[in-house]
């Protein structure tokens, strides 16, 4: 099976994530890719198949045919509840010719707009009908994963155990809840999750969920004089008295405040933050700031504001910078295929940061994919038959060098 026919398989099944649920697998949709990557890993022979059919898990390990490094590969299932993922009508253009590209009678993919696509002429651009998503995030990381896993089923070609992990409801953020690290164990993995071919990210935002409720006092206007509290005003307040720092005016490795969710009235009221640093001691700060800002208003507003901070996720560098050489054989490993590394801090999270919290170091990897969770997602061809490349290319690189086993 082609690396194209892999992909455009596992995009015809709809796997759109829920975000309204908060346990594994939040649609039942993705048990049937889960079921169709086991049906391929079994027909491959792979020694070691688990499936997790209550948590929608699927794991499989490539036995090893020499002691060397113990690599994971990591990908997800569903796609992103910000576009329609089902009825996918991919349109593919060969021999891309630098102009735009029509998805629909009134949708157009224009170079003008995303001018990455520049970056592809000649090549074999995969896009939607201007009517759904892609799906490339993450399944041109799944195809690519499975690409590299034939090769070494198939090949005599000296490997340490080559474990393979796809998760469910990455997209909203429960990817490894329910992950079983009893089953999944490398020495390092990567998630193969990243957008533009090189890309490599080992720096990911530290990230909080704030969960703000407001209790007014809702009095007759032409009373209220001294007793009303009003809960929506006081949204407002606690709105204006954060810095200005959102994601619409930061980049690179700039923090922010993302103001969610709000809704209420005079009488009740609820925020949702999200809070996002690539430094841990600002992280913190800005937590701090909000917090304060509540107990001033509590002072005022006689406790009418509860507050609710989750932590999220952690940014993976902290483990990652414990093993400078795998990120420095990772470069080499790209070079080997003749692709340029770009080091490139997420601005967000992947599975890779919790996997990395659990002290298993996992940097990410581009896919050759664009445009996630939009109607104007597209996907390279040729980069996704380099990427595998590159996969292959690092488990080369470590079956050379037995650094980072435990």
């Amino acid at each position: 099976m082609t690396i194209l026919e892999r992909f455009l398989k596992y995009i015809s099944i709809n796997t759109t994530s829920n975000p309204k649920k908060e346990d594994n697998p939040s649609t039942k949709e993705q048990l049937n890719l889960a079921n169709a990557l086991i049906a391929e890993l079994i027909e491959l022979n792979i020694d070691e198949i688990n499936f997790d059919p209550k948590h929608c898990y699927v794991y499989a390990k490539l036995k090893g045919n020499q002691d060397l490094p113990k690599i994971g590969f990591v990908a997800h299932l569903d796609t992103s509840p910000d576009a329609k993922g089902e009825n996918i009508n991919p349109k593919i253009t060969y021999n891309y010719d630098g102009k735009d590209i029509m998805l629909n009678e009134s949708t157009v993919l224009s170079p003008k707009d995303y001018p990455d696509l520049k970056n592809h002429i000649g090549k074999t651009i995969i896009t939607t009908d201007g009517t759904t998503l892609l799906g490339s995030d993450d399944k041109a990381g799944i195809a690519e994963i499975m690409q590299m896993l034939t090769h070494f089923a198939t090949t005599k070609d000296n490997h340490g155990d080559i474990f393979v992990c796809f998760t469910p409801d990455e997209e909203i953020g429960l990817g490894t809840k329910n992950l079983n690290y009893n089953i999944f164990k490398p020495d390092f993995a990567y998630t193969v999750d990243g957008s533009t071919i090189g890309e490599l990210s080992y720096e990911n935002f530290n990230a909080a969920t704030i969960d703000i409720t407001i209790k007014g006092n809702n009095i007759h206007t032409g009373y209220a004089k001294d007793k009303m509290i009003n809960a929506g005003r006081i949204a407002t307040i606690i709105n204006s008295l954060l810095p200005d720092e959102i994601p619409e005016n930061t980049e690179g490795y700039q923090g922010f405040y993302y103001l969610q969710k709000i809704e209420g009235n005079s009488s009740f009221a609820t925020m949702q933050y999200l809070i996002r640093d690539f430094d841990i001691t600002n992280f913190e700060y800005r937590k701090q700031i909000l917090e304060s800002i509540v107990s001033e208003l509590n002072d005022r507003y006689k406790d009418s504001i509860k507050v609710n901070i989750k932590d999220t996720y952690y940014n993976m560098k902290k483990t990652i910078d414990k093993h400078p050489e795998l990120i420095e054989t990772t470069i080499k490993a790209m070079k080997d295929v003749n692709v340029t590394p770009i080091i490139t801090p997420i601005r967000g999270g992947t599975d890779g940061a919790n996997i990395s919290e659990s002290g298993i170091a996992c940097p990410n990897i581009g896919t050759g994919a664009h445009n996630f969770h939009s109607i104007y997602e597209y996907v390279c061809l040729e980069d996704m038959e380099k990427t595998t490349e590159v996969l292959v290319s690092i488990v080369n690189k470590f079956s050379k060098n037995k650094v980072l086993q435990k």
